[in-house]
């Protein structure tokens, strides 16, 4: 890598510690006006992207007409990279929306509390009772008009391909019985590449597939399996240079019920 491209690397990288620093200000204080910190949600819209801005990163977001705005979604997104988050909070629009993440995150400086004060979903995926919590969090937000988004793969992708879905975001959905809403990110994992440092500027597509309904007739196990069948589907026809995976699930009637170790994970 050339020394003068390293710099403005590193100069990306420093506009963006101090936008988070300066944006925190706002998102800590509006936070404390409102139960589920919807203002200071709107803030963290406007840093997502005032972030992109200076990384050059162009948006190009399609199907979002398929969303009703008056209503809360469970969202299903696939993960490519540590600049997906501001991509999806600047593709979201006026959308109020809370995601999920990884416990460990609160230790991240500033980052952490402003999660924390937003009421952000954070997971501890050690904890045997994470379920219950996590599916009453998301239940308050939900009811109070707030949609919130899964990560299904559960960490970020090392070869652009979906991985495997975790089953915790597929159990809340059902316990929850909102629509589910695939989306499907491509180009953010050029810009900024898992385990580096090179943030680039570029084009990344947001693509927000129909919602899902949960199929009320179907046994836990089976409805859990079919709906995750059909979010990976959804992201595998538009994730560019991924095959379509079949949908061959195994609908079984007999009666399963979730049991709280199959927990949330982001």
């Amino acid at each position: 890598m050339p020394r003068w491209y390293l710099l403005i690397v590193l100069l990306r990288i420093f506009v963006v510690a101090l936008l988070t620093l300066l944006w925190s200000v706002p998102v800590l204080l509006f936070s404390f006006f409102d139960p589920h910190a919807e203002r200071s949600a709107q803030f963290i819209r406007l840093w997502a992207r005032c972030v992109l801005w200076t990384c050059g990163i162009t948006l190009r977001v399609q199907g979002r007409e398929h969303l009703d705005p008056t209503r809360a979604y469970l969202f299903m997104a696939n993960h490519q990279s540590n600049v997906d988050i501001p991509i999806l909070m600047a593709a979201f629009a006026q959308l109020q929306v809370r995601w999920v993440s990884k416990q460990e995150v609160r230790k991240v400086p500033v980052i952490g509390v402003c999660m924390v004060r937003t009421h952000q979903v954070l997971v501890d995926r050690e904890s045997p009772t994470q379920a219950i919590a996590v599916i009453r969090h998301v239940r308050a937000l939900l009811t109070a008009g707030i949609s919130v988004i899964f990560f299904p793969e559960g960490t970020r992708t090392r070869d652009g391909h979906l991985q495997a879905f975790k089953p915790g975001g597929f159990v809340v959905a059902l316990e929850s019985g909102v629509p589910v809403v695939p989306i499907t990110i491509n180009g953010s994992r050029a810009i900024w590449p898992p385990g580096g440092f090179d943030l680039r500027p570029g084009t990344v597509e947001v693509d927000f597939s129909e919602p899902i309904m949960v199929d009320p007739q179907l046994t836990k196990r089976a409805a859990r399996e079919l709906l995750s069948a059909k979010v990976r589907e959804a992201m595998g026809a538009r994730l560019h240079g991924t095959p379509v995976p079949p949908s061959s699930v195994n609908v079984s009637p007999v009666a399963v019920s979730t049991s709280a170790s199959e927990h949330p994970s982001s």
